[in-house]
């Protein structure tokens, strides 16, 4: 089992954010380009990507290893961060995609849990 980290820095992003399991990754097109997801929330994504410009709106389609439907729709660009990675905000979702999100993100940060409880237990 892989590490699982867990973002909570300062942001401009205000929702709460999950790592992507690398052994069951979070697959992005992002302006029909694969795209590597550093972390993802509700509102949004941290990705590296090749030819995107930030400040421009791009088309996506997100599959979140949960059984359930592809998430498509259009995300912002925001302007690049310190960590060189893009982040993108979603623009209208409609709420079963928002709560596909959240269901994601749920189970990320039980995976966490258990994860860190696990390595108290073997101290």
């Amino acid at each position: 089992m892989n590490p699982i980290s867990i973002v909570s820095r300062g942001s401009s992003r205000a929702a709460y954010r999950v790592v992507p399991d690398p052994d069951d990754p979070v697959i992005l097109l992002l302006d029909g380009d694969l795209c590597r997801v550093m972390d993802i929330s509700a509102s949004g994504f941290s990705c590296i990507a090749d030819d995107i410009t930030p400040g421009r709106r791009y088309t996506f389609q997100l599959d979140l290893p949960l059984p359930g439907p592809e998430i498509r729709g259009m995300v912002d660009v925001l302007p690049k961060s310190s960590d060189g990675n893009l982040h993108c905000r979603f623009i209208d979702l409609g709420a079963t995609h928002i709560d596909q999100l959240h269901q994601y993100v749920l189970v990320r940060q039980k995976d966490a849990i258990r994860a860190l409880k696990g390595r108290k237990l073997q101290r």
